[in-house]
């Protein structure tokens, strides 16, 4: 009889071990790509966030940790498409397990093109786009220098029409990739580049050929918009396009809709201005002619006036005008000497009439004193007249007034005494 062999039992804890274990050592499953619809999204203080990937027929819980998601180049939403890569972790405790996402990007073109309005709104608040930070390109530039992919269409498109338009014009090539993940950086680099004093650019023309939306995404990006916007030389962006709008036309100075219509843009055409210079000298030499003829039919006409054809006539009417002037002005002083010396000669009958009103005045004061004096009551208590006052210093006119009893102040001229009256006498 064959022996009964027993079953391994596991517990729970082992269980999910060997659950973690065969899960993140799985290198199908620790590396991996995934799409799928954002759901219950949460951005956590730490800066983690958190969400459930789902799609018509299930979900997974994702987290996405701060050190990774510090240069995620688009905000998350939720119902937002997107294709996420990272790797599956289990909870042994929990028996529970979630995606651990390292990066994600905007799954389909409706994702890029909210992806893009996103970044668009936030540059705009930051004036980025602002009308007033627009240049006007330079007249005639003597540099140009180019953004763009070194072996495309659109290189050769910028150098041909520039040079046919005026073959004067020095061009100096950043390289650039216009088109993969790194491209976006290098676009940005060289424009920075050129924007050293040391290449002496006078405009730039960055941009590249046509493409699909995805193909345009780098003039999207907003290192490269940001390049765009802080670039010390006026640029033009040259993407090629009919329909889609990249973010880097609203950022340059001026939009291009080809790299051949940007070229046309940034140089003048040789021949154009020759001809203008031409016209100018024509211009400055009929001016000239004009204006030669014009003075010398002024100066004939100034040759036949009087002043030239007579002078010393002129000069003599003006000294004669001179000399009635200086009689005029001598006379006028002789009669003013004449008026004043006149008052300076009545100065003593003057003086006398004062003198003879002045004693008049003063008998008439001492007259005016005398009487004054004669009036005073004073003066007539000094001969021996005195005044009589009751207790409330009044003068006393008629004994009526007083009654036995009373006290009373007797006025003198020389002072005053205090009397009582011990009887009343009136006479008839």
């Amino acid at each position: 009889m064959e022996e009964e062999v027993k079953p391994r039992i596991y517990t729970v804890a082992q269980i999910n071990g060997l659950i973690k274990s065969e899960v993140e050592n799985n290198p199908y499953l620790s590396s991996i790509w995934i799409s799928g619809e954002v759901y219950n999204l949460t951005y956590h203080s730490s800066g983690h966030i958190y969400f459930t990937l789902k799609d018509d027929a299930s979900s997974i819980s994702a987290v996405f940790f701060k050190y990774a998601n510090k240069n995620l180049k688009f905000k998350l939403e939720d119902g937002m498409k997107i294709l996420v890569f990272g790797g599956i972790t289990v909870f042994e405790k929990r028996g529970s397990y979630q995606l651990n996402v390292l990066s994600a990007r905007p799954d389909g073109a409706g994702e890029l093109q909210k992806r893009i309005e996103q970044l668009k709104k936030k540059l705009g608040d930051e004036g980025l786009f602002d009308p007033s930070r627009k240049r006007k390109l330079p007249f005639l530039p003597a540099r140009l220098g180019i953004v763009t992919s070194p072996t495309g269409a659109a290189v050769r498109d910028i150098i041909k029409v520039a040079l046919r338009r005026y073959s004067n014009i020095e061009i100096i090539i950043a390289p650039a990739k216009v088109q993969g993940d790194d491209a976006a950086a290098t676009i940005a680099a060289a424009i920075k580049e050129l924007n050293k004093p040391q290449w002496n650019i006078d405009v730039i023309i960055a941009g590249r050929g046509g493409g699909s939306f995805e193909d345009l995404m780098p003039f999207n990006e907003e290192v490269v918009i940001r390049a765009f916007a802080e670039s010390r030389v006026p640029i033009i962006s040259a993407v090629g396009h009919q329909i889609d709008h990249p973010l880097s036309d609203d950022a340059a100075d001026v939009a291009a809709p080809t790299p051949s219509a940007a070229a046309e843009l940034a140089v003048p055409v040789k021949t154009d201005l020759i001809n203008e210079i031409e016209y100018l000298k024509t211009r400055m030499s009929n001016s000239l002619t004009n204006n030669y003829q014009s003075y010398k039919t002024a100066l004939k006409n100034l040759i036949t006036k009087k002043i030239f054809r007579d002078p010393y006539e002129i000069l003599n009417s003006r000294q004669m005008l001179l000399a009635d002037a200086e009689n005029r002005m001598i006379n006028q002083m002789k009669h003013r000497v004449a008026s004043e010396r006149e008052k300076l000669l009545r100065l003593p009958d003057i003086y006398r009439l004062q003198k003879k009103f002045l004693v008049q005045k003063k008998h008439d004061l001492e007259l005016l004193i005398q009487n004054l004096n004669n009036l005073s009551p004073l003066n007539i208590m000094s001969r021996g007249y005195s005044v009589v006052l009751d207790r409330s210093r009044k003068l006393i006119k008629s004994v009526d007034k007083l009654k036995q009893g009373d006290t009373v102040e007797i006025k003198f001229a020389d002072g005053a005494a205090e009397a009582v009256i011990s009887s009343v006498i009136k006479e008839n």
